[in-house]
Formats: structure tokens, sequence, C-alpha cells
């Protein structure tokens, strides 16, 4: 065993710790402060060159998400979810209803955006209808996740995850659509069965007719909204004109950006300020980690421990039940990273089924992927607090069901 494959190996398990911990010995530290350690250890200790760690990086997803956050952030800026946040709770007859809304409108919005970005403006949303309504808000704040990650598996710009896998594998933006938007679909009806049967006696709500709020910026947030609609045209037939997503996104949201900073006073840069950089350097610092796994041989040690991954295309179901149980350890976008190394030559079916599984295997845990922590850390600043176990009675359920949906959709069909 050679000095570069211990080094890896340990630097690789400390980093994957500390990403699934979120701390070290007596600090905590972010996701992204964890893999840009990692990173920086795997160029320190030379198991990484700078030329090799530039080659790592995955520019087409950096500048996928970097555009299309900076499209949502632009929406935000022009008043486009408060519009959506009050159209919520126009006529709310029963809270049944209202979670139903919510559930489409959060993943209908995950679909077309990244749904990280979708719950973080949507939360507080959900948060002030809830005490217009005087009713329990976990309930519906849950929804609001559930529904994210799910309505997130239907497109390539839904989550970070489905970016990585379409442009690592080559899937275009109409052929991932057209095979996951029906198990999505199917995935989100199971979901509200079971949210609605889980919570019926926690839904109540006091019916009310609020009157929605107008925005006095209609001529630039129709602009965005335009801009919005044509990206999402522009990436339906981006395979038949032969240009990359990354193009497209990066130029809806630069022309978004451009439209706001005509409203002066610094909205521009509060839009870049709201940019999360932090899942940017999240995915630069794990794309350098993993070259650092490929060139000292660590990646096939660990291919070795999974005897379906031996040859680079596992079963369905070892694919499955690997990625889930992954997906709720370290998270489910490192979990992607790192056996998408390991399935380099697979088939078209079973990235999708990577796809699929790590994003709905997020639902099973609070901690299982990012948008639901975003949601219960800004319902914390609310003094709303989500319990661990008891959020198990719910993650389980439609985790289970959805996956088992997936697994129906993709592989049995």
């Amino acid at each position: 065993m050679s000095w570069e494959l211990i080094v890896a190996s340990i630097i690789f398990i400390a980093t994957y710790a500390a990403i699934s911990l979120r701390r070290l010995p007596g600090i905590e530290v972010g996701m992204h402060t964890a893999a840009l350690i990692g990173a920086a250890l795997m160029m320190l200790f030379g198991i990484v060159s700078l030329t090799t760690a530039w080659d790592s990086l995955n520019l087409d997803v950096l500048f996928l998400l970097l555009g299309m956050m900076l499209l949502v952030g632009s929406l935000d800026a022009c008043g486009f979810f408060n519009i959506v946040a009050n159209l919520l709770i126009r006529k709310v007859p029963d809270g049944k209803r209202f979670l139903i809304r919510i559930m489409l409108l959060s993943a209908i919005l995950s679909a077309l955006m990244l749904n990280d970005a979708v719950v973080l403006i949507l939360t507080p949303a959900v948060i002030r209808c809830c005490k217009l309504l005087r009713s329990d808000p976990i309930p519906f704040l849950i929804g609001v996740f559930v529904s994210a990650n799910i309505g997130s598996c239907a497109t390539i710009v839904g989550n970070p995850q489905n970016a990585y896998i379409a442009t690592h594998a080559g899937i275009g933006f109409m052929g991932f659509t057209m095979e996951m938007l029906p198990m999505t679909l199917a995935c989100l009806l199971v979901s509200m069965i079971i949210m609605l049967a889980l919570f019926r006696k926690r839904l109540s709500v006091e019916p009310t007719d609020i009157a929605c709020e107008t925005t006095d910026d209609r001529p630039r947030l129709y602009a965005t909204i335009s801009v919005a609609i044509g990206t999402i045209i522009m990436f339906a037939l981006s395979s038949t004109l032969d240009i990359g997503l990354a193009y497209i996104a990066m130029t809806g949201g630069c022309l978004a950006l451009l439209i706001v900073a005509t409203k002066g006073h610094g909205t521009s840069m509060n839009v870049v300020r709201r940019v999360d950089w932090k899942v940017l350097l999240f995915f630069i610092g794990l794309f350098i980690i993993m070259a650092g796994t490929v060139s000292s041989g660590l990646l096939d040690r660990i291919a070795d421990l999974f005897p379906g991954f031996r040859d680079g295309d596992p079963s369905p179901l070892e694919l499955t039940v690997f990625t889930v149980v992954l997906s709720n350890l370290i998270s489910n976008v490192p979990s992607v990273i790192l056996i998408g190394d390991m399935i380099s030559y697979a088939t078209p079916l079973t990235w999708l089924i990577l796809s699929a599984s790590s994003t709905l295997a997020g639902n099973l845990t609070l901690i299982g992927a990012a948008a639901n922590v975003i949601v219960s850390e800004e319902a914390e600043k609310e003094e709303i607090r989500f319990d661990f176990r008891k959020y198990l009675i719910t993650g389980i359920p439609v985790s289970l069901a959805t996956l088992a949906v997936m697994y129906v959709f993709l592989v049995l069909l």
C-alpha cells in the first residue's frame, strides 16, 4: 500500500466524517469548509497537482448552478415570490387544500429552479401564512421540503446532484425530463396522500380571504419572468440546438441580473450576495477530493468493497439501497459524486436511478437533504422547532413509498 493511498484514505475519511457530522473536534464546520480543507490537504500532500485540481472542476455544473441562482435571486428581487406567497392563502377553504397547494407549488417551482433556493424563499412565506391562518406550521413546512425534494427529481435544474449527473453522463434536458416526470408526479401524489393521512388532525386553519399584495415594479417583474420562461424553453431545446445547459443558465441569470440592475440602489449586488456560494465551494472541494481518490487508487479500493460496483454497473436494487444509505450518512450531493465516479461507464438508466434514489432518500431524515436543513433553520428563526425523531414518523413512510414508486417506474415498467 503506497503512502499516497494511506494519506488519501485518511483525508477522505476525515473529510466525509466532517461533512456528515458538520463538526471537527471542538469546532463546528460547514460542509463547504470541510470539503475545501480536504481539497487543500489533497493538494498539500501532492496527491493532486494544481493542474489536476483545475481539470477536475466540472465547470458545466458550477456555471449551471450559478446561473440558476442568479435567475432565482432576480425573480425574488422583483417581488415574484411575494406574489406567489400571497396567492397561497387567497380563499383558503381548509387545511387539507392549503397543504396540497403548498406541496404543488413547492414541487412545481423546484422542478423549474433549484430546490434549495425555492425552499429558502418559500419557507418564510409559509410561516407568515400559517400565522395569519392561526395554524400549526410544522405539517406545512414539512410539506415544503418533502415536495421540493420530490419535484426536483423531474429536471436537470431541480437540484445540484441532477445537474452533476446530467453533465457527467451526457443526458439531455428533455431526455432526462421525459423519463423522470411521470415517476415524479406519481411520487408527489403518494406523498400527498401520506402527508394528509399522518397530519389529518393538525391541519386546522381559520378560513380567510386576504387580499394579495401587488408589486409596483411590474415591468421588471414581467421582463424577469420572460427571461425565466425563455431559459426553460432553451433548456428544452438545448439538445436540438447543441447548446450547453451552463451557457443557457448563465445567459438567463445574467440577463435577469441586468434587468434587476436597472432598479439601482445596489439591488443587483444584493442578488449576487444571495447566491449560495457555499454550495459552489462545496462542489469545488468535492471535485478535487474525488480527483485525489482516483489518482491514489482509493476509488478502486472502495469499489472492491461492494461487489456490484466492481464492473461499474451495479444492479438497480444494489444501487438504490447503497445510495439511500450513503445519502443519509453524508448527504446526497457528496454521495452522488462518489458513486458517480464508481459507475462512470454505466447505462443512462443507472444514472437516472442514482438521481432519483439520492433525491428521494433526502426525505428520510431531517438532515437527509440540504432543503430539509434550510427549512428547519429558517423555522428556528421564528422559534418553530422540528423534532428529529418525530419527523421519522413522516420521513420513513414517505421515503419508502416514493422509492418503491421510483423503482416500479424506472425499473419494472
